[in-house]
């Protein structure tokens, strides 16, 4: 049915942190096409990751201003064109543009290289067409709407809104984000074993966690069933809503959990979950410097990582990532160049003792 994958692969997949492990390496993007975007669909190659997604260009996108984007995960055992017919409506309907990756594991998300593939598919994006930062949402049927809620929920991804699809439950302890809590709308059909054993688990939780939700449920429909009038009704209610932003482009805005580097061109961020399954954003300990700062996680006198963004574009043509923690939990370090989008993620796994990070190709210049 789509929703077997196990909450430990699916709520934050394990990449080793190793040398080799940069996501979204950066090279400069334009801030506007030079070309209208072709309308239709696409497949798009991922040459990082070995996958690919298809992108569809809906005829009623007003290409006068950035897109709209809707990333739609399939479920469990499906690909991507199989969703192809039931998003096509959806997006001419909503006038946004959608992409549909291919996961690593035909078991769902989170695991291999997927964080990274919805990285490079966004800044693939990117580089064919102008996007709107604020309006970036995330949808998905079955395993793929539940990693979208875990993306959305448990990092710092700036999506805008979120529309499941027949979606089992798992838990999001804390929303990472303290600026935004992206809302939700889900749909259900009765006859769907996931509604009886998960909807309403899933509203008390967005209850709890001050998450606006709302819902579409449908009298006797099974767990792959989505009438069009429900998926337009879901890619309208995700072009509807915005994250945002804080600090005008080009600007990083430093704040309790934001580090600024490199004269505010680069947004470093961090996520932690330990051993109870708790969850929150690590804070900056003050005085960073031009270069580097520190965070701690769970007291201000116990600092837990050192984070470095050194500008080498004279001698290597990149700015460097450096990172060294002294934990034993897992995180999530992502480093976003506020100019054009690009980000450079580096994960460790719960239980393994951190790597240093010395990414020498880490984010692109100028």
């Amino acid at each position: 049915m789509g929703s077997a994958p196990t909450i430990k692969k699916l709520l934050i997949c394990p990449i080793l942190l190793s040398l080799w492990i940069a996501l979204a390496v950066a090279s400069a993007v334009s801030a506007a096409p030079k070309v209208s975007p072709t309308a239709g669909w696409r497949r798009v190659d991922i040459a990082a990751t070995g996958s690919y997604f298809f992108r569809y260009v809906p005829a009623s996108l007003n290409t006068s201003r950035p897109a709209p984007v809707v990333l739609f995960f399939h479920g469990s055992g499906s690909k991507p064109f199989d969703y192809q017919g039931t998003v096509q409506d959806a997006a001419e309907r909503a006038g946004c543009v959608v992409a549909l990756p291919k996961s690593d594991s035909s078991a769902g998300w989170g695991t291999g290289d997927d964080a990274q593939t919805v990285a490079e598919t966004l800044r693939l994006l990117r580089e064919e067409m102008a996007v709107d930062p604020a309006r970036i949402a995330v949808s998905g049927h079955s395993a793929g709407g539940a990693y979208a809620y875990l993306l959305a929920y448990t990092t710092r991804s700036q999506y805008s809104a979120v529309f499941t699809w027949a979606v089992r439950y798992y838990p999001v302890a804390a929303v990472a984000d303290p600026a935004y809590k992206a809302p939700i709308r889900m749909f259900y059909g009765t006859a769907d074993p996931n509604y009886g054993g998960s909807y309403n688990t899933l509203k008390m939780q967005w209850n709890r966690l001050g998450v606006a939700s709302e819902d579409d449920i449908r009298v006797g429909l099974g767990h792959s069933d989505m009438p069009a009038d429900a998926m337009a009704a879901g890619f309208l209610f995700l072009v509807g809503k915005s994250y945002p932003l804080s600090a005008p482009p080009g600007v990083c805005a430093p704040g309790p959990t934001t580090l600024c580097l490199q004269g505010g061109r680069y947004r470093v961020e961090v996520s932690w979950r330990d051993f109870a399954e708790k969850t929150g954003a690590g804070s900056v300990v003050p005085g960073a410097t031009e270069d580097s700062g520190l965070f701690w996680f769970f007291a201000p006198a116990n600092w837990e990582l050192m984070v470095k963004v050194l500008d080498a574009c004279a001698g290597s043509g990149h700015h460097w990532v450096f990172a060294a923690a002294t934990t034993t939990v897992e995180y999530t370090l992502t480093v976003t160049d506020i100019t054009n989008g690009a980000a450079a993620v580096y994960r460790n796994p719960l239980g393994q003792t951190a790597v240093t990070v010395t990414d020498t190709q880490a984010l692109g210049c100028p």
